[in-house]
Protein backbone atom coordinates (compact mmCIF):
# COMPACT_ATOMS: atom_id res chain seq x y z
CA UNK A 1 0.00 0.00 0.00
CA UNK A 2 1.56 3.25 -0.97
CA UNK A 3 2.19 5.92 1.80
CA UNK A 4 -0.04 8.72 1.63
CA UNK A 5 2.28 11.87 1.84
CA UNK A 6 2.17 14.52 4.52
CA UNK A 7 4.50 17.11 3.24
CA UNK A 8 3.36 20.46 2.91
CA UNK A 9 3.89 23.02 0.98
CA UNK A 10 3.15 26.86 0.98
CA UNK A 11 2.49 28.14 -2.39
CA UNK A 12 1.95 32.13 -3.37
CA UNK A 13 1.57 34.43 -5.84
CA UNK A 14 4.23 37.26 -7.15
CA UNK A 15 2.54 40.03 -7.93
CA UNK A 16 0.62 41.65 -5.46
CA UNK A 17 1.80 39.36 -2.74
CA UNK A 18 5.29 39.46 -2.15
CA UNK A 19 6.37 42.05 -4.32
CA UNK A 20 4.72 45.03 -6.16
CA UNK A 21 6.27 44.30 -9.77
CA UNK A 22 8.98 41.79 -11.19
CA UNK A 23 11.20 44.45 -11.64
CA UNK A 24 14.51 45.25 -10.96
CA UNK A 25 16.22 48.15 -9.90
CA UNK A 26 20.00 49.57 -11.62
CA UNK A 27 20.69 47.46 -8.63
CA UNK A 28 18.72 44.56 -8.93
CA UNK A 29 17.00 46.46 -6.17
CA UNK A 30 12.78 45.22 -5.87
CA UNK A 31 9.88 46.51 -5.21
CA UNK A 32 8.35 44.39 -2.18
CA UNK A 33 5.53 44.74 -0.17
CA UNK A 34 5.92 45.91 3.38
CA UNK A 35 6.68 42.99 6.09
CA UNK A 36 6.70 40.51 2.79
CA UNK A 37 10.55 38.84 3.36
CA UNK A 38 10.06 39.24 6.83
CA UNK A 39 6.52 36.79 6.97
CA UNK A 40 8.27 34.58 4.83
CA UNK A 41 11.13 34.00 7.16
CA UNK A 42 8.26 33.01 9.26
CA UNK A 43 7.47 29.80 7.50
CA UNK A 44 8.80 26.67 9.44
CA UNK A 45 11.20 25.03 6.19
CA UNK A 46 10.77 21.74 8.30
CA UNK A 47 7.08 21.85 8.03
CA UNK A 48 6.63 23.74 4.34
CA UNK A 49 8.05 23.44 1.22
CA UNK A 50 7.63 27.13 -0.33
CA UNK A 51 6.93 28.05 -4.00
CA UNK A 52 6.12 30.68 -5.94
CA UNK A 53 2.41 29.54 -8.46
CA UNK A 54 2.11 32.29 -11.00
CA UNK A 55 0.63 32.97 -14.62
CA UNK A 56 2.81 35.33 -16.55
CA UNK A 57 0.18 36.84 -18.87
CA UNK A 58 2.44 39.97 -18.83
CA UNK A 59 5.21 37.21 -20.62
CA UNK A 60 2.20 36.22 -22.75
CA UNK A 61 1.19 39.25 -24.31
CA UNK A 62 4.56 40.80 -24.77
CA UNK A 63 4.39 43.39 -22.21
CA UNK A 64 7.54 41.13 -19.91
CA UNK A 65 10.44 39.73 -21.82
CA UNK A 66 10.50 35.98 -20.36
CA UNK A 67 14.42 36.34 -19.83
CA UNK A 68 13.73 39.60 -17.73
CA UNK A 69 11.38 37.71 -15.74
CA UNK A 70 13.90 34.91 -15.43
CA UNK A 71 16.58 37.41 -13.79
CA UNK A 72 14.29 38.94 -11.51
CA UNK A 73 13.73 35.29 -10.09
CA UNK A 74 17.11 34.13 -9.84
CA UNK A 75 18.03 37.81 -7.86
CA UNK A 76 14.55 37.02 -5.84
CA UNK A 77 15.91 33.31 -5.00
CA UNK A 78 19.14 34.27 -4.50
CA UNK A 79 18.41 37.28 -1.88
CA UNK A 80 15.99 35.05 -0.34
CA UNK A 81 18.21 31.80 -0.03
CA UNK A 82 20.83 34.54 1.80
CA UNK A 83 18.40 35.30 4.77
CA UNK A 84 17.74 31.52 5.49
CA UNK A 85 14.34 31.55 3.18
CA UNK A 86 14.71 28.30 0.88
CA UNK A 87 12.35 28.47 -2.69
CA UNK A 88 11.82 24.76 -3.68
CA UNK A 89 10.83 26.02 -7.13
CA UNK A 90 8.85 28.35 -9.31
CA UNK A 91 6.02 27.84 -10.98
CA UNK A 92 5.41 30.05 -14.13
CA UNK A 93 3.23 30.16 -16.94
CA UNK A 94 3.97 32.21 -19.73
CA UNK A 95 1.21 30.92 -21.96
CA UNK A 96 -2.46 32.20 -22.72
CA UNK A 97 -5.30 30.76 -25.39
CA UNK A 98 -4.88 34.87 -26.71
CA UNK A 99 -0.97 35.29 -25.88
CA UNK A 100 1.82 36.38 -29.07
CA UNK A 101 3.51 34.83 -30.94
CA UNK A 102 4.95 30.99 -29.21
CA UNK A 103 2.89 31.78 -26.04
CA UNK A 104 -0.32 31.83 -27.90
CA UNK A 105 -1.72 28.50 -26.58
CA UNK A 106 -3.54 26.71 -23.80
CA UNK A 107 -1.44 25.42 -20.72
CA UNK A 108 -2.68 22.92 -17.84
CA UNK A 109 -0.40 25.36 -16.15
CA UNK A 110 -1.89 28.64 -17.07
CA UNK A 111 -4.36 29.82 -13.71
CA UNK A 112 -7.37 29.11 -13.20
CA UNK A 113 -6.38 25.29 -13.99
CA UNK A 114 -4.63 23.28 -10.98
CA UNK A 115 -2.00 21.94 -13.02
CA UNK A 116 0.97 24.04 -10.89
CA UNK A 117 0.09 22.59 -8.31
CA UNK A 118 -0.79 18.77 -9.31
CA UNK A 119 3.05 19.20 -10.95
CA UNK A 120 4.35 20.09 -7.38
CA UNK A 121 2.38 17.03 -5.80
CA UNK A 122 4.16 14.57 -8.04
CA UNK A 123 7.84 16.26 -8.10
CA UNK A 124 7.60 17.20 -4.26
CA UNK A 125 5.24 14.46 -2.99
CA UNK A 126 2.68 17.17 -1.31
CA UNK A 127 -0.26 16.15 0.05
CA UNK A 128 -2.09 18.85 -1.31
CA UNK A 129 -5.03 18.87 1.08
CA UNK A 130 -2.10 19.82 3.87
CA UNK A 131 -1.00 22.63 1.51
CA UNK A 132 -1.66 26.40 0.82
CA UNK A 133 -1.99 29.41 -1.80
CA UNK A 134 -1.78 32.92 -0.54
CA UNK A 135 -3.38 35.21 -3.71
CA UNK A 136 -4.55 38.01 -4.21
CA UNK A 137 -6.58 37.71 -6.96
CA UNK A 138 -9.82 35.28 -7.79
CA UNK A 139 -7.42 33.65 -10.12
CA UNK A 140 -5.61 32.42 -7.91
CA UNK A 141 -8.34 31.45 -5.34
CA UNK A 142 -9.95 29.28 -8.33
CA UNK A 143 -7.03 27.36 -9.38
CA UNK A 144 -5.92 26.39 -5.67
CA UNK A 145 -9.72 25.29 -4.81
CA UNK A 146 -9.50 23.32 -8.10
CA UNK A 147 -6.41 21.18 -6.13
CA UNK A 148 -8.03 21.24 -3.74
CA UNK A 149 -5.80 23.11 -1.54
CA UNK A 150 -6.32 25.93 1.46
CA UNK A 151 -7.03 29.43 -0.05
CA UNK A 152 -5.77 32.72 1.51
CA UNK A 153 -6.48 35.73 -0.45
CA UNK A 154 -4.86 38.99 1.05
CA UNK A 155 -5.69 42.59 0.31
CA UNK A 156 -2.88 43.59 -1.02
CA UNK A 157 -2.55 43.70 -4.83
CA UNK A 158 -5.74 43.22 -6.47
CA UNK A 159 -7.02 42.72 -3.00
CA UNK A 160 -10.09 39.88 -4.69
CA UNK A 161 -11.65 42.80 -6.66
CA UNK A 162 -10.41 41.75 -10.34
CA UNK A 163 -14.37 39.91 -9.66
CA UNK A 164 -12.77 37.59 -12.66
CA UNK A 165 -14.67 34.52 -10.67
CA UNK A 166 -17.17 33.98 -7.81
CA UNK A 167 -15.40 32.31 -5.45
CA UNK A 168 -14.67 32.94 -2.00
CA UNK A 169 -11.34 31.91 -0.07
CA UNK A 170 -11.39 29.53 3.18
CA UNK A 171 -9.48 32.92 4.58
CA UNK A 172 -8.87 36.87 3.85
CA UNK A 173 -5.86 38.59 5.42
CA UNK A 174 -4.34 42.48 4.82
CA UNK A 175 -0.93 40.65 3.51
CA UNK A 176 1.36 38.27 3.28
CA UNK A 177 2.41 38.71 7.24
CA UNK A 178 -0.99 37.99 8.58
CA UNK A 179 -1.96 34.79 5.33
CA UNK A 180 1.55 32.71 7.38
CA UNK A 181 0.70 33.98 10.59
CA UNK A 182 -3.22 32.39 10.15
CA UNK A 183 -1.40 29.21 8.57
CA UNK A 184 0.80 29.16 11.65
CA UNK A 185 -2.05 29.22 13.86
CA UNK A 186 -4.36 26.95 12.05
CA UNK A 187 -1.05 24.10 11.58
CA UNK A 188 -1.06 24.87 15.66
CA UNK A 189 -4.47 24.17 16.25
CA UNK A 190 -4.16 20.92 14.50
CA UNK A 191 -1.38 19.97 16.19
CA UNK A 192 -2.83 20.85 19.85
Amino acid sequence: MAKIPDKQGIFFELDGVLVASPDLGPNNEMKLLPRSFEALGKIDPERFRIFIATSRHDIAFGQRKEREFTRFCEVLVERLRADGIPIAKIYSCPYHPKGKGRFRRESVFRKPGPGIFKMAQQEFDLNLHRCWMIGHTTLDVLAAQRAEVGTILVRTGQGGQDAQYPVESHFVEDDLWEAISRINQFEHALRV
